[in-house]
């Protein structure tokens, strides 16, 4: 038998709520990158990722056309939650801001998250949306996966590979078939960009 539950609950349903990063660079050089958690595959090689209209991540993306999206595991939780805590207008360099270590992508050479799952680096395909709705659709112009978690015969994830991370709330994740509460141990100055 189904049960009902509130309509606000479809994209949980429908996306899991897998968390990504997204890095970006200012015209003027700032790194910035935020936590994400409404992102979806939108064709084989291209990402889609809903943005606030009014956050640093999406002016850097606007202005320069390119951004990278990394998955982080269960190991970066804390570090996803406070880059995710606070405005890039706010933080200047919120790697610096955050001190984290960045690593730098392939081709574009943003500072990312470190020690991703993966990175995807993308092209903006469609500045008119993203201006208009927040919606940011990039194609992927370089991707890098971690040593020994890509089945290339399969195009996929390898057998067993099970670390992604799941947006519940700011201090509740899912992986692996259970959830990890968190606890935030810097104050929350906003929803970061």
């Amino acid at each position: 038998m189904l049960k009902q539950i509130e309509t606000r609950a479809a994209n949980r349903l429908t996306s899991g709520g897998q968390i990504v990063n997204v890095s970006t660079v200012s015209k003027e050089g700032v790194a910035d990158v935020m936590t994400a958690a409404w992102n979806t595959p939108y064709d084989s090689d291209q990402v889609l990722v809903v943005l606030a209209k009014e956050h640093t991540t999406t002016r850097n993306i606007i202005e320069t056309g390119k951004f990278v999206v990394t998955i982080p595991h269960e190991g970066q939780i804390e570090a996803i939650n406070k880059v995710g805590s606070i405005h890039g207008r706010d933080s200047g360099d919120k790697f610096e801001w955050a001190g984290i270590t960045p690593e730098v992508s392939a081709k574009l050479g943003f500072k990312i998250m470190p020690d991703p799952l993966a990175c995807i680096e993308c092209e903006l395909l469609d500045r008119e949306t993203l201006v208009k709705t927040g919606v940011c659709i990039g194609r992927a112009i370089s991707i890098s996966v971690q040593e020994g978690l890509w089945d290339a015969e399969k195009s996929s994830f390898a057998a067993g590979f099970s670390r992604t991370l799941h947006y519940i709330t700011e201090s509740a994740y899912y992986t692996n078939g259970r959830i990890i509460a968190v606890e935030r141990n810097y104050t929350n100055m906003g929803s970061g960009s």
